[in-house]
């Protein structure tokens, strides 16, 4: 074997992680300042450890052969390209202007288009709406970290809510070495967020900081954004004109404790009630300055491989990621941005398209959360006959090889989080809480969440996202997060696997 080079030793030596090949999950990173993360993201980076690595040891021959089978991934239903997305990447494909480089804020034509979408969706800016507070990103993810680095500084807080899509947590420490803290969010509050929790909680955090930190570091740490995730992630709760009180008054304490509100849009075209979309933030003025939009192709357009997103704040924000994009990556690719013409314009033809290809879609995601809630809860749970009679079909045509009356019967001690079926997305919680303590034939002990994604992987080869890795508020319940964007077929036998072996537990 080649011996290695000593320029390898030596970035082996600073990063002794790249030493070995690891099967699943990339490196979640390290925090920036210290190299450890805070306590709350430690937790969520062991949960996500384990759902992406560690489980893989767990392996033996009675699984050996079957293929994952996997609830907890993030990509939506398939189904194909929005037309119009599809057909500005066709038209750029074909042109000439592929061998030119585009600009950093991205293409400027497609930036105008997107202004007239913006204006026709109520976003009002104090200074006049222009293609100028709008900027395009490969991927909100991509958006995120940039926004991360420009708005925070070494200690400064972004805060989340509890439950958050957890990969977000890792970013503001690995990218800036600020430091993630968690608002949990409560079914007594239906689980929106409350703008008098929230204010209370910014105030809190302040005064710890400034208490830990005082002018140590030439400043004072602060909060200085709330992830504002409207549909939530994971929980499909909407922010509407049915509930907007409760976004102006997350706007109003945000703006009176200059706290940027990050306002993530990324499902809002997912949205069931297919007549009141999410409200943005920034569709109110005097918010607009204090909140960063950010948005993309991922979750809905059948897009989500092209990582296309799009930032839409201040110009003073949209020309610091205009410097880091140039600093970084020199332009925008031109592909994105035509795409997200493509899906975010104002013309006749894309409101004909968007109601005969998002209805449908949505439609099906509803189905699918009433096919869970009868895998999970019993057929008997549907009360609409003929919904009734087509859940049954489906799952008599897909539960191959296991019991029909027992998968009918429901997953005996599984339930829905009270009060979390959502109003978008794909997403939905289960409590496993009353599986706790429950014993496996071969000893494993289902005492947290933990042990019953192991005993659920060795079993069977089923994997959901735990609890612990969204901040679930309740540490003392077993929570899983599961998704309905798999075809029906894949629903009805996974959950099916799952049934057959929680039923073994004793």
């Amino acid at each position: 074997m080649q011996s290695m080079p000593d320029s390898l030793k030596q970035i082996i030596e600073r990063k002794p992680i790249l030493e070995h090949h690891v099967r699943g999950l990339p490196n979640l990173g390290e925090n920036l300042i210290d190299g450890q993360f805070s306590k709350e993201v430690s937790k969520i980076y062991d949960a996500f450890e384990l759902y992406g690595n560690d489980l893989y040891e767990l392996e033996n021959e009675k699984i050996k052969n079957i293929s994952s089978r996997s609830l907890g991934g993030g990509s939506p239903m398939r189904t194909s390209s929005f037309p119009l997305c599809k057909e500005a990447l066709i038209n750029v494909i074909c042109s000439d202007e592929l061998s030119d480089y585009p600009m950093a804020a991205g293409d400027e034509e497609s930036r105008e288009i997107i202004l007239e979408y913006l204006k026709q969706e109520g976003f009002k800016s104090n200074s006049g709406l222009s293609k100028d507070n709008i900027i395009f990103t490969v991927s909100s993810t991509h958006a995120f970290n940039i926004i991360s680095s420009i708005i925070a500084r070494p200690h400064d807080v972004i805060l989340m809510t509890g439950p958050n899509y957890g990969l977000f947590t890792f970013v503001p420490e690995r990218i800036s070495g600020a430091t993630v803290e968690i608002l949990p969010l409560s079914e007594d509050d239906n689980w929106y967020v409350n703008p008098q929790k929230l204010s209370k909680r910014i105030d809190d955090i302040n005064i710890k900081l400034k208490t830990q930190y005082g002018e140590s570091l030439g400043y004072t740490p602060k909060v200085v954004a709330f992830l504002n995730e409207n549909p939530h992630n994971p929980l499909g709760k909407v922010m509407n004109e049915n509930n907007k009180e409760i976004l102006e008054g997350i706007g109003n304490v945000c703006l009176s404790k200059g706290v940027f509100v990050i306002d993530d849009l990324i499902y809002r075209d997912l949205t069931y009630d297919r007549k009141n979309l999410a409200k943005p933030m920034a569709s109110y003025k005097k918010f607009f300055d204090n909140t960063i939009t950010i948005t993309g192709l991922s979750k809905s357009y059948g897009l989500a491989s092209i990582r296309s997103g799009m930032v839409v704040a201040s110009e003073i924000i949209i020309r610091a990621i205009r410097n880091k994009i140039f600093q970084t990556m020199d332009s925008s690719p031109v592909l994105q941005g035509r795409a997200l013409a493509g899906a975010f314009n104002a013309s006749e033809r894309r409101k004909k398209e968007y109601n005969s290809y998002f209805n449908p879609i949505v439609e099906e995601y509803k189905y699918r959360l009433e096919l869970l809630k009868a895998l999970i809860n019993g057929l008997d749970f549907i009360d609409d006959s003929n919904l009734k009679a087509q859940i049954e079909k489906d799952i008599r045509n897909y539960a191959y090889g296991y019991n029909i009356s027992q998968i009918l019967d429901g997953i005996p001690n599984v339930n829905f989080v009270n009060g979390t079926i959502p109003d978008s997305g794909f997403f939905e919680m289960l409590d496993f809480t009353g599986l706790k303590n429950k014993v496996a034939e071969n000893g494993r002990v289902i005492s947290d969440e933990k042990e019953l994604l192991k005993y659920l992987y060795e079993q069977e080869k089923i994997k959901l996202i735990l609890g612990q890795s969204i901040s679930w508020p309740n540490e003392e319940q077993l929570i899983g997060r599961v998704t309905t964007a798999l075809p029906r077929e894949d629903l009805v036998e996974h959950f099916g696997a799952m049934n057959k072996c929680l039923r073994k537990l004793k």
